[in-house]
C-alpha cells in the first residue's frame, strides 16, 4: 500500500515538516515518482512502519542520532527506563508538594 505525506502526518499526529526533517536526517527514504524526484513523496508500508519505530523511540526518550544508528541496545534500553524513573520520581515529589500546600494554604 502506499501514502501520502498528509496521510502518513494525520495518522501518526507529526507535521509534514517533521516528517520531511525524519527524511532530511536519513531515517526515512520515501521514494518519488519521475525521473527528476520532483513528484511527491510516496510511503510505503515499510516507511510508515519505520515512522512509527521513530515516533515510539522519541517517546521513549531516544535522541534522533540513537535511533539513526539503526540498533538500540539492551543496555540504552535499560538507561532509558531508569531515567523515565527518575523523572517518575521527582514528579510524585512535586506533585506531593503542592498538595501540601494546597492543604496548607487553601486557595493559594
Amino acid at each position: 500500500m502506499h501514502y501520502s505525506i498528509r496521510q502518513i502526518s494525520e495518522e501518526f499526529g507529526l507535521t509534514r515538516r517533521a516528517i520531511r526533517f525524519y527524511e532530511q536526517k536519513g531515517l526515512l527514504k520515501p521514494s518519488r515518482d519521475g525521473t527528476n524526484g520532483t513528484l511527491p513523496r510516496v510511503f510505503n508500508d515499510e516507511d510508515r512502519s519505520r515512522l512509527s519505530d521513530i515516533v515510539k523511540l522519541t517517546k521513549m526518550g531516544f535522541t534522533l542520532k540513537e535511533i539513526s544508528r539503526g540498533h538500540i541496545s539492551s543496555d540504552q534500553y535499560r538507561n532509558q527506563l531508569a531515567l523515565c524513573l527518575d523523572k517518575i520520581a521527582e514528579l510524585e515529589e512535586a506533585i506531593l508538594l503542592i498538595k501540601e500546600r494546597l492543604s496548607t494554604n487553601g486557595d493559594c
